[in-house]
């Protein structure tokens, strides 16, 4: 059964594997993953298997490179999560 994640876990897990010095009230959907967060595509890779995991979704890797912000990585979790129904 897929664990119940919510968005402010996500932020704070991408908080967690950032440099950047932003909290959660910091993080909104136009926020750039590579320029404000500075998540590197490697740790993208790592936090996609890990929610992949979590909520038994797949994201392939086309959606994947086209993640550019917050925005964008809920957008395709829930795309995912609407495919694997």
């Amino acid at each position: 059964m897929a664990e119940s994640v919510s968005r402010d876990q996500i932020i704070e897990r991408l908080l967690a594997a950032s440099d950047a010095k932003l909290t959660l009230e910091g993080v909104s959907d136009a926020t750039s993953l590579r320029e404000d967060l500075d998540i590197s595509s490697l740790i993208l890779i790592t936090l996609a298997t890990e929610l992949e995991e979590k909520l038994q979704i797949d994201i392939d890797d086309d959606e994947l490179s086209r993640i550019q912000t917050v925005g964008d990585l809920f957008r395709t979790i829930e795309k995912s999560r609407r495919r694997s129904q």
